[in-house]
């Protein structure tokens, strides 16, 4: 699966509303293979794994809740905790 490229002015709105659609992670859940998203929004303190596309990785970082980590993501887990993965 692709992601829309964000430059176009009804990609961007679609994907910084939500509007592709989510995924409910929680301890030891992964992202689906081949997906990318854009945020990670931790819903209950969270250890997290993120590659990605551009920029650094994160292998196993604390993240209290109410925190959102953007970018473009092509991999995600969650160790311990629980986030909702924003589809891109």
């Amino acid at each position: 699966m692709s992601y829309e490229n964000v430059n176009a002015t009804p990609n961007f709105q679609r994907q910084s509303l939500g509007q592709k659609g989510l995924r409910v992670l929680g301890a030891a859940g992964t992202g689906q293979t081949g997906e990318f998203y854009r945020a990670i929004t931790v819903t209950d303190d969270a250890v997290l794994t993120l590659t990605a596309e551009s920029g650094d990785n994160l292998a196993a970082v604390e993240i209290p809740a109410g925190i959102t980590v953007y970018g473009l993501f092509s991999a995600v887990t969650v160790v311990s905790g629980k986030a909702l993965a924003y589809i891109a």
